[in-house]
């Protein structure tokens, strides 16, 4: 292997940072915005923020998707034993489910919600009709879906340390992506 190719591509590297530090982001206005009463000054006003890094998000996937699927990757290392191959291929099979399925289903919740989508004071076209009740399925899609997303983001930056710290210096797996 060609040294270029013992780590992702640039391109690949920074959606991933980009991502994580959004992700982490994310999760925690979002639980603070859901922690705080209804009255509470200044609640909404983090709503607009939350759906523009959300459709962000949602935009640097479907990037981060397409450039992966374009790019030569480095491969796992052999000297990793095959379970904790099959489970780290399994864990990013799900980041990408979930990183797909949180930012959507909150897409889908204020859209069908008849709430307004801006991305940066940008209005959103509206692309569905007002139905509260799909409005209420993608509200509880979004709710245990970001909780199943940071437990695999927990999962994956363990992973990541356990190669790190742990393991043959060759298994190092984050140095790939730094």
């Amino acid at each position: 292997m060609k040294p270029d190719q013992e780590k992702y591509p640039a391109l690949l590297r920074l959606i991933h940072w980009i991502m994580a530090v959004c992700i982490i982001g994310m999760i925690a206005s979002g639980w603070y915005m859901a922690g705080l009463d209804s009255d509470a000054p200044g609640k909404y006003d983090l709503y607009p923020w939350h759906k523009s890094f959300g459709v962000l998000l949602l935009g640097l996937i479907v990037i981060r998707i397409i450039s992966r699927l374009l790019s030569a990757l480095p491969t796992m290392q052999e000297s990793i034993p095959l379970h904790e191959r099959r489970l780290a291929k399994l864990a990013h099979i799900s980041l990408y489910i979930f990183m797909v399925m949180v930012p959507l289903s909150g897409f889908i919740m204020s859209d069908a919600g008849g709430h307004d989508i801006l991305f940066f004071s940008i209005l959103l076209p509206d692309l569905l009709e007002t139905d509260k009740a799909l409005s209420g399925l993608a509200h509880d899609i979004h709710y245990y879906a970001g909780y199943i997303l940071l437990a695999v983001v927990v999962l994956h930056v363990l992973g990541a340390l356990k190669h790190r710290f742990m393991d043959k210096p060759e298994n190092d797996v984050l140095n790939k992506m730094l």
